[in-house]
């Protein structure tokens, strides 16, 4: 069996509470299998027989028997038994009691590979519900459908394919009206202005950024790393360019809301900001075996503020002790989520699917341990709920208390 990738992700569950923002991108999310009510109940069966034959070290002849008993007596058998291998596989994956491990198809994989890369088939557009109780369109992302036919940020989505928008829908279920398969045609009815305009967009897969930054005052830059996935490195780095070529002498980087990602693009981010040979993490598996990750490169020695609140997970927690026990940075917001283990994905060669399980504890550069813990910042300060309402790249400035405390102590 093939391991490949590390993942150090929260549940994006855990973001559920940031409900007023969607990407309209057709398959932002990996959408879970609706199993028929008896191959759930097989996989549930499965998983209890599992996690019983594997204490007596008879798992795989019990499911050699299962399977023949099936094959022989089973009224209504199919010779196809792939919801049946899925169903035990996932079950297997359940029994172990690992909150974060799970058995994907091929085609689950896929798909999960391609939101990593943050690829997606959609329109290119991020909406949310404005003070007016309008659909407004808050971002239009370069190189998609919707910056090709003309649509801007302020707006207004009225209709979707003939569908109209009123008070008693949900974002979501207004934004259902796309038609998200790839090639397929969506009208759309855009209000900007006093003007009521009409477009016919066609999805297609698009790529959406990890990374935003501008500059915040003459001499302050700011970077938002909204995930460890895709591209993020290589945008980081672009952005650090462009800043200090726009005159940046301190910088904010913003790690709120960033649920993790991928150990290697976590250790690359840590890199740029770090001198050369200094410990970003220490993995320990169960056995105790230790590894240690340490910078390559001369990062950039700038003064710098780290945003992170609750929903600063994982991979960015990694990053966020790594910056705070060198010195590299002032941490500001709320403790982080507390997510201190990895995942690891290996293959299943007989079905192509694979299973994510949790392989490490991941321990800051001084040796604790982030599971349950958290990373606390030098100085805590709280949104207010109203702020708590936007995403964090849409937060109005006089709301968000955390980044004017950021720039307060860059400028002091």
């Amino acid at each position: 069996m093939e391991q490949i990738n590390q993942q150090l992700t929260a549940e994006a569950e855990q973001k559920s509470y940031r409900t007023g923002k969607h990407l309209l991108m057709g398959c932002a999310f990996l959408l879970a299998i609706a199993l028929t009510a008896g191959v759930s109940f097989a996989a549930a069966w499965f998983a209890a027989k599992a996690k019983y034959t594997a204490e007596n070290g008879q798992l795989v002849e019990s499911v050699r028997q299962i399977r023949e008993i099936i094959h022989d007596n089973f009224y209504y058998y199919d010779e196809d038994e792939t919801k049946l291998t899925n169903a035990a596989l996932k079950g297997i994956a359940a029994a172990t009691g690992d909150l974060y491990a799970e058995y994907y198809t091929e085609e689950e994989y896929g798909e999960l590979t391609k939101q990593n890369q943050r690829t997606f088939v959609g329109v290119g557009i991020l909406t949310q519900i404005n003070g007016d109780g309008a659909v407004e369109i808050i971002d239009v992302y370069e190189d998609t459908p919707a910056s090709e036919a003309g649509l801007l940020p302020g707006d207004i989505l009225l209709e979707i394919n003939g569908a109209a928008f009123d008070e008693t829908m949900t974002l979501s279920d207004f934004l259902d009206n796309v038609r998200a398969e790839d090639g397929a045609s969506n009208a759309f009815v855009i209000g900007r202005g006093e003007e009521k305009l009409s477009f016919d967009i066609v999805v297609r897969e698009v790529h959406t950024p990890s990374v935003s930054y501008r500059m915040l005052t003459n001499t302050i830059g700011y970077i938002h790393v909204q995930t460890f996935h895709g591209t993020c490195v290589e945008e980081t780095k672009n952005a650090m360019k462009a800043l200090r070529e726009s005159g940046m002498q301190t910088l904010v980087l913003d790690l709120r809301d960033n649920l993790g990602g991928s150990l290697y693009d976590a250790l690359d981010i840590a890199d740029i900001f770090l001198p050369k040979n200094y410990i970003v993490t220490t993995l320990r598996t169960r056995d105790g075996h230790v590894t240690e990750y340490k910078t390559h490169d001369a990062g950039i020695d700038i003064r710098m503020v780290l945003l992170v609140n609750g929903y600063s997970a994982s991979a960015s927690e990694l990053v966020a002790g790594a910056l705070k026990d060198h010195g590299a940075a002032y941490l500001i917001g709320t403790k982080t989520y507390g997510k201190g283990i990895v995942q690891s994905f290996y293959e299943i060669p007989e079905t192509k699917g694979w299973i994510k399980i949790t392989t490490d504890a991941y321990y800051t550069p001084s040796g604790v341990c982030v599971q349950d813990n958290g990373i606390m910042p030098d100085r805590i300060i709280e949104l207010s709920e109203e702020a708590e309402r936007y995403s964090i790249d849409y937060i109005p400035f006089e709301l968000d208390t955390q980044l004017q405390a950021a720039i307060a102590y860059l400028e002091d």
